[in-house]
């Protein structure tokens, strides 16, 4: 398939990790894309990797994620970057989590599809060991009219899997720290009373488990070409077999941690 042109509409962020731009193609498609330089490598690691890897593990899980593309676009410096376009949905309303009215956050069940693939979300960052979704800004929400419920989708998983050696500061890959997941992970505003039952958890914890290393390595090879080097990808693949016999006992241990475990709130059950 031939690729899109995308051109800038903005440069966005300039983050540590990356730049973000607002981009279009000739259809009239926004994006978003990304991308990093070298000296950003302690911040941003094999960033476009772990989008793409993460992306296609919740592709295969079930899990509704952003279309990627790989695409190279000219900057208001005239320099051309390679960088990957997270499309954004054609809705006439498009919001994240964050953004979604306080009816929603007390309520999802009653204003979002899907809800039943929503609440095994922390099963699915648990085991990809994603350190950013609690601010709600990685959960997209969308419909055509006001009267319809919120589809809904993910996006940005930069942080997840390998991460940046930043990351690994907290504790190494396989220390007892990144399996207490509230000590790194805390569920988006108003979705913790949804992720707290086990028997609605547990569907996507046996799926997990079930998943062959060859599906792994089918996610690891989907990267495109140039944006994952060997190390990176042995570790990732360990760090996912390693969670994925432990996904069972991490949930169950968060599910009894009696702590903070929603971002801006103590418990609520």
């Amino acid at each position: 398939m031939k690729q899109k042109r995308w051109k800038l509409v903005k440069a966005w962020k300039s983050k540590r990790q990356g730049q973000v731009w607002i981009v279009k193609n000739k259809e009239g498609t926004r994006g978003y894309f990304k991308f990093t330089t070298r000296k950003q490598w302690y911040f941003s690691g094999p960033m476009i990797a772990n989008e793409w890897i993460a992306a296609s593990l919740a592709n295969r899980l079930g899990f509704p994620v952003a279309q990627l593309t790989t695409a190279s676009v000219r900057g208001p410096d005239g320099v051309i970057r390679r960088g990957v376009v997270s499309v954004e949905v054609p809705a006439q309303e498009v919001i994240t989590w964050r953004e979604a009215d306080e009816k929603v956050h007390c309520a999802p069940e009653q204003y979002l599809n899907h809800i039943e693939k929503l609440c095994t979300l922390v099963v699915f960052d648990a085991w990809i060991a994603n350190i950013d979704r609690a601010l709600g800004k990685n959960l997209i929400l969308y419909r055509d009219h006001p009267d319809e419920k919120y589809n809904w989708y993910l996006i940005d998983h930069g942080h997840a899997l390998y991460g940046s050696p930043r990351k690994w500061k907290r504790g190494a890959w396989n220390s007892l720290l990144w399996q207490q997941l509230w000590r790194f992970y805390h569920v988006p505003n108003g979705l913790l009373r949804i992720q707290s039952s086990f028997s609605a958890l547990e569907p996507m914890i046996r799926k997990i488990e079930s998943l062959r290393s060859s599906e792994i390595d089918a996610a690891l090879k989907n990267v495109p070409r140039g944006y994952l080097r060997h190390k990176e990808s042995l570790f990732i693949k360990r760090l996912l077999l390693h969670r994925q016999k432990r996904i069972r006992k991490i949930i169950i241990n968060w599910l009894a941690f009696k702590g903070t475990k929603e971002y801006g709130n103590e418990v609520r059950m």
